[in-house]
């Protein structure tokens, strides 16, 4: 992962990563049955469009965020030799997107 947060800026690039596919979440809760698979991912963040600030001295909390746009490609392969693939970045929609810096319980101070 790469993080410019002055430019509002980010990249977080996942290849090969092992996970399980329970095929829907009320079976994955359960830790039913499964699939094997593997997930490779790519998201980048930029353009701020808002910055804000929020800080909970109570519930010791604070945070530094920025308003961005996201884009995602995406694919999956399963060991029975299922693939799923997103199209391209490009045609990503983002409905909102946000980075942020924050600090709480014991970092807090």
């Amino acid at each position: 992962m790469h993080v410019d947060f002055e430019q509002g800026k980010a990249s977080l690039r996942v290849s090969s990563l092992d996970v399980e596919d329970y095929h829907n979440v009320v079976n994955a809760l359960l830790d039913g049955p499964s699939v094997e698979s593997e997930v490779s991912f790519e998201i980048n963040w930029s353009g701020i469009t808002n910055r804000f600030e929020l800080h909970d001295t109570e519930n010791k909390f604070a945070g530094k965020y920025e308003n961005t746009s996201a884009s995602i490609k995406w694919a999956a392969l399963r060991d029975d030799g299922l693939t799923f693939v997103s199209d391209p970045a490009s045609t990503s929609v983002n409905a909102f997107s946000l980075l942020g810096k924050e600090r709480n319980g014991v970092f807090f101070s």
